[in-house]
């Protein structure tokens, strides 16, 4: 009777996540620093054209849309690695863990690019996003609002802490919703018995 019962309603140690939400948290990560360095770089080497389709606008949505997708392929390989019987909940925090690990990884590599590689990245970021603001056809004073809103968001992200307070939920919450969708899809459906 335990048996059946266990099979049905499995009990998983924390451990036992870690599999999954840390492989999926590192290559999605992974992807998103590169995708992220790859963007930043086509916008410091792109002239200003006066568009508000930058590389630099661009990237973050197609990042974002990117990383949503890491809470389904956290709870797929936990049903292929683990077992196949996964709660809505169970999926939730393997989505929102993914979600954690991804911002913590990304944002630890970025600073490391930073402070290893390009310590002026931030600078030429602004100075590329403020010539293509100043390349737009608007009134000067919009112009300048932009730039400071700009500006300052950019010099707000230098904060690893910052970062990372900001990234977790965001981030987490979007894969959560993923996971839920990961676990319709993949998990076992229980067999009703009549």
């Amino acid at each position: 009777m335990d048996e059946i019962t266990e099979k049905q309603d499995p009990k998983y140690s924390f451990s036992d996540y870690w599999p999954s939400i840390g492989i999926v948290g590192a290559i999605f990560s992974l992807i998103t620093f590169v995708g992220g360095l790859f963007f930043g770089y086509q916008q410091i080497n792109s002239e200003p054209s006066g568009s508000f389709l930058s590389p630099f606008m661009i990237s973050s949505g197609v990042l974002c849309l990117v990383s949503s997708i890491a809470g389904l392929i956290a709870v797929w390989h936990f049903t292929r690695e683990v077992s196949p019987v996964l709660k809505l909940g169970q999926g939730a925090v393997i989505g929102f863990l993914t979600g954690a690990v991804i911002v913590v990884v990304s944002v630890l590599l970025s600073e490391l690019w930073i402070l290893l590689v390009d310590p002026e990245y931030n600078e030429k970021m602004l100075e590329s996003v403020i010539a293509n603001f100043e390349a737009m056809d608007m009134p000067q004073s919009t112009k300048d609002d932009m730039i400071d809103a700009m500006a300052e968001s950019i010099e707000s992200q230098q904060s690893i802490f910052r970062q990372i307070f900001i990234g977790i939920p965001i981030t987490g919450l979007i894969n959560l919703v993923t996971a839920l969708i990961g676990v319709a899809i993949f998990a076992e459906k229980k067999q009703n018995d009549f």
